[in-house]
């Protein structure tokens, strides 16, 4: 067992996250739920995974991510973010990595799940299709048309960004590091966890919040600190598995350097998303103050942005207490 004194951690690349960390009180209430789904839908197998599917922390990422969520809404996001792995995982270094034929049946299928929930496919059993479509049933309970469009939306970008990792991968594409940050902005799959937040919090925010051009780049500032605080951690992983998407890799074969300079590169980009997100919120916060809108919009708006800042904080903390990339440290 890695103990956390020796991790690495930001400070060790001069920089940090000035964000306060917080926890959803309702972790424990949910925690035996999330397992008993996990188990439902086989995302783990056998009592052995699901020991080691603990270790990856999911129920305290969502806890840390989504504070203010209901139970029922931390359920939901907890199911959300082990599904994600679970996803992510099909793809990265596993069995649709470089198949695009299969691995475009499943993005597919998933896509028209996200579109509409009684969608059928010729995979509608396996376990990952299954388990989407609870979740994507789950979350649009209660929320608006347009938000469901929306997260349609972001869903779609999602799995067409993971579609087109395939390609690269299949073709040995070369990649820049601009092209990946616009590639792993869908991938990430930061836009569908922010609308997770809405439905498990209970809030939605308005089209003219959603179409502020400060919010939408603590959007893009919130996908870009997640991308880079997660290549740090998983580049040994990512690397054991030919994997060509982390920004670590990428700036060493661009700038041909050796890992540890590329690795303060990409903490000086996260230092660079920290500051212009900061200097966002307080253009923002001028903008609310100045507009004049019912309390239940303002409150969505700045109940949001906590949130973006939220994760950006939440993402870290779990990565000093995640055993996922452990192994390959």
């Amino acid at each position: 067992m890695v103990h956390v004194s020796e991790i690495m951690r930001l400070e060790d690349f001069g920089t940090a996250i000035p964000f306060p960390s917080k926890i959803n009180p309702h972790l424990e209430a949910i925690r035996d739920g999330h397992e008993r789904w996990l188990r439902k839908y086989r995302l783990i197998s056998d009592d052995a995974d699901a020991e080691s599917f603990k270790e990856w922390k999911m129920v305290e990422l969502a806890a840390r991510a989504y504070p203010e969520a209901t139970v029922r809404g931390l359920r939901i996001a907890a199911d959300a973010m082990g599904w994600f792995f679970r996803f992510d995982d099909l793809f990265d270094g596993g069995p649709l990595a470089c198949d695009l034929s299969r691995a475009s049946k499943f993005i597919a299928a998933a896509t028209g799940i996200a579109g509409n929930p009684d969608f059928t496919s010729e995979l509608d059993e396996v376990p990952v299709i299954g388990a989407f479509r609870d979740i994507r049933r789950r979350s649009m309970v209660g929320m608006s048309r347009q938000w469901l469009r929306r997260s349609a939306d972001h869903w779609r970008g999602y799995f067409e960004g993971n579609l087109k990792e395939t390609v690269i991968r299949a073709t040995r594409a070369p990649i820049s590091l601009a092209e990946l940050i616009k590639l792993r902005r869908f991938t990430i799959a930061a836009a569908p966890s922010a609308d997770l937040n809405e439905c498990a919090s209970v809030l939605e925010i308005s089209e003219r919040v959603r179409l502020n051009p400060h919010f939408q780049g603590m959007e893009a500032d919130t996908a870009d600190a997640i991308i880079f605080v997660n290549d740090l951690w998983s580049e040994n992983k990512e690397e054991s598995a030919g994997e060509p998407f982390n920004a670590v890799s990428v700036i060493q074969s661009e700038a041909h350097c050796d890992r540890r300079t590329a690795q303060f590169k990409v903490a000086d980009l996260l230092d660079d998303c920290i500051r212009r997100f900061r200097w966002r919120r307080e253009r923002f916060e001028d903008w609310l103050n100045g507009q004049r809108m019912p309390k239940d919009e303002r409150s969505a708006a700045a109940h949001q942005v906590a949130h973006l800042q939220g994760w950006i904080r939440a993402n870290y903390d779990w990565s000093l207490e995640s055993s996922r990339y452990r192994e390959f440290s």
